[in-house]
This record gives C-alpha cells, sequence and structure tokens, in this order.
C-alpha cells in the first residue's frame, strides 16, 4: 500500500495554491447541451449519468424543485435519455410516482450486472429524513422501472443502510473468499447519523439487489462523497473524498487487496480540492476528474481557485498517489450563481468525446439552475492551448 507520507512533503506550494494551467472552454457555447432548461421557477440539481454499453444512449437523473425555491433535498424524480450520445434529449421520462413522493437528495445511477450476467439500471438516492437508502431498479434497460423502496439487505434485521449522500461509484471487486462482489461507499458519521466525517463501505454478491453491513473505512475530519476509481494497473482502488470541515484540503485513500484495508488518508493539492469528484479515465490513460473547486480555509485567500466554475482536472492516476499537481485544469461551464454548481455526471464515449453533465445557472438573470452537458475531447482541448 502507498506509505503515508507527510501530508506536505511533496509539492508543499500545491497545497494552498494552484500552479498548473488554467484552461478555459466555459465560453464554447457550441460545445454545452441543455438537458433541462431552468426558469424563474423550475430549479434543476444535483444530476448523474449512466452510458449503456451501446455507447450512445445516455440516462440523466437529478432532483428538482417547481416551485421557485433553491432549498437542497428537493424530489429526486426526474429523468431524460439521449439516444445519440448526448447530442439531444428526450422529453421527462415517465416515472413511478412515488419517486417524486419520497425520493430526496442527490439521485444516482450505476448499471449493475449479478453473478448470472444479467444486467440491471439502479437510481439511488435517500428518504427525506436521511434514514434509510432508496433504491429503483429497471430490468430493460430503462424502458420501465420499479417504485422507490428502501435499499435491499442480506440482512433483513441489521438497520438500514443510510448515510449523507447516495453512493457516486459502484465498484466490481474480489472477495476474500474469491467471490465476486460490488463495492459501494458514502458518509456516516462515528455514531452512524447520516452526516460527514466517516466514510462507510458495504459489499453486495447478487448485483446490487441487496447489501450487506456497512463498515467504517476513512475517518478524518469532515471527509465525505467518497468517489472510487481503480488504477491503469486494476491492482489498486483509489478513494478521492470531499472535505466538509474545509479544515483541510480534500482528501484521497488507497486499497491494495480490493477494499479489505485501506491507507490512511492523506491531502490532495488543491489544484483537486473541492466537492464531488468523479473519475474516468481518457482513452490515451490519463485521468480527468470533474468536480467542484472549493478551497479550504488556509487557502481561501491565497489562491484563485476557480469556485465559480464546473472543472475537471487532467493528470495521471500516478499523480494523484505520489502527491503531484497534475497537468492542468479546465474550466468547462460558469456559473453565475457561486459555488451552487456540478455534483457531475461524467461520461466517455467510444471517440474519446467526454460527457460532463452539471447543474448550473447558466447565465446572468432570474432563471434557475439548469441541467447542462459539456462535450469536449482532450486533444482539442490541448490544441487551444497551444494555438
Amino acid at each position: 500500500m502507498t506509505p503515508n507520507r507527510n501530508e506536505h512533503d511533496s509539492q508543499p506550494d500545491a497545497m494552498t495554491r494552484i500552479t498548473i494551467p488554467m484552461l478555459d472552454i466555459s465560453d464554447h457555447e457550441d460545445q454545452h447541451v441543455f438537458v433541462a432548461q431552468g426558469t424563474k421557477t423550475e430549479w434543476n440539481g444535483h444530476p448523474n449519468t449512466v452510458l449503456l454499453p451501446d455507447g450512445r444512449t445516455i440516462f440523466c437523473v437529478w432532483q428538482g424543485r417547481r416551485d421557485g425555491s433553491t432549498a437542497h433535498g428537493a424530489p429526486a424524480g426526474y429523468m431524460k435519455r439521449s439516444d445519440d450520445a448526448g447530442v439531444t434529449w428526450s422529453d421527462y421520462l415517465d416515472l413511478p410516482r412515488n419517486w417524486l413522493k419520497i425520493g430526496r437528495g442527490a439521485p444516482v445511477m450505476h448499471r449493475l450486472v449479478d453473478p448470472h450476467g444479467k444486467a440491471r439500471l439502479f437510481v439511488f438516492c435517500r428518504d427525506e429524513g436521511r434514514t434509510t437508502f432508496l433504491q429503483a431498479a429497471s430490468e430493460d434497460d430503462g424502458r420501465t422501472w420499479s417504485e422507490m423502496r428502501p435499499i435491499g439487505l442480506m440482512d433483513p434485521d441489521r438497520a438500514p443502510v443510510t448515510g449523507w449522500t447516495a453512493p457516486i461509484t459502484i465498484l466490481r471487486a474480489q472477495g476474500a473468499d474469491g467471490r465476486s462482489k460490488h463495492l459501494m461507499w458514502y458518509e456516516r458519521s462515528r455514531d452512524g447519523g447520516p452526516r460527514p466525517g466517516v466514510i462507510w463501505q458495504s459489499a453486495s454478491y447478487d448485483g446490487g439487489l441487496s447489501w450487506g453491513a456497512s463498515r467504517a473505512v476513512v475517518d478524518k475530519a469532515g471527509v465525505c462523497e467518497p468517489a472510487a476509481v481503480r488504477s491503469p494497473t486494476g491492482r489498486q482502488l483509489l478513494l478521492l473524498m470531499r472535505e466538509q470541515s474545509r479544515e483541510l484540503n480534500s482528501l484521497f485513500a488507497v486499497s491494495d487487496d480490493e477494499g479489505q484495508t485501506w491507507s490512511p488518508p492523506r491531502e490532495l493539492p488543491l489544484a483537486l480540492t473541492g466537492d464531488r469528484h468523479l473519475a474516468r479515465y481518457a482513452p490515451d490513460g490519463r485521468l480527468m476528474v470533474a468536480f467542484r473547486p472549493v478551497p479550504s480555509k488556509r487557502s481561501m485567500t491565497l489562491s484563485a481557485s476557480p469556485q465559480d466554475y464546473f472543472t475537471a482536472w487532467v493528470g495521471r492516476y500516478e499523480d494523484i498517489v505520489e502527491g503531484r499537481e497534475g497537468e492542468f485544469l479546465i474550466r468547462l461551464a460558469r456559473s453565475y450563481r457561486g459555488r451552487d454548481h456540478t455534483y457531475p455526471g461524467l461520461e466517455v464515449l467510444p471517440d474519446g468525446t467526454f460527457v460532463a453533465t452539471t447543474y448550473i445557472q447558466y447565465r446572468p438573470g432570474p432563471e434557475l439552475q439548469s441541467i447542462v452537458s459539456v462535450r469536449f475531447r482532450l486533444d482539442e482541448v490541448e490544441s487551444q492551448r497551444s494555438s
């Protein structure tokens, strides 16, 4: 496992300042696609996406309000589909009515395959009181959906699985007993309450239909919103984590044994500090992480951290675990409502095009947040850098 070096022993200036280039495509409106348009009364927030294996069908799910309020914890029952890889989007899909009635918070989508090869789409969210995670499933690639219900438990006598926000990433792993499983991560406090502070992990052996007991794996400061990615070799798992207290930069931890144990958490450079990280690999092997930049308190007045921009970090997996700052940042879209934006979806198409989706107030004025996708290729962004 990666040694627990001092958090400031590599590129110390990078902990409080951004020194890598900042590229900007936020004014390239021809690369922006509206999934759902905000209005004076319609607020759209916290989207997530899933790309099907055909490489062109994308689903987007989000929460929203239709009463002019921007309060968080809105009904999590809005969904659209794109059949052309995010270039155009359908009307609102017909979903079970109880999604809007009981689903709350930032919904997430996952496509999970069970041990028998059956693929299902899942939407996870939380209930209004954060007493349990909820889930809905589709057995037919999103044509029909079940109602929202409490997440399935391997042991029905155990307490419900819950957290501050639903699991951003779910990855397949190999159990110590040799069985294949899925792992998901979410945050709770030390006493098990749905608050930041501790990252918990749970496993499923039936393709996401039911989940085992929660186990604490990272405990530090205000850690929350864990997003996982595998190393290019496949031998290591990496967790990127928001730090809600803002006393520290964002954090990361690694596991070399399929999530059985985790390294002590370390701080990330300021260039990767913020909220709601989501990572995907480019075809050339580089890692791209979409997130909302929010500096820690110690660097708040020292940095030019672009809090008002939906942002992507580009570098190598090794840059993160070895404490390097990475290659460059990209401003994807500008928020005209401060840092009330992001919670991204992020997909990579077969031709290398990224489809990065966010909620954001796209223009000045009375309209509330829209759901917007930004479409780009890294080679095209870099060509603008050298031109």
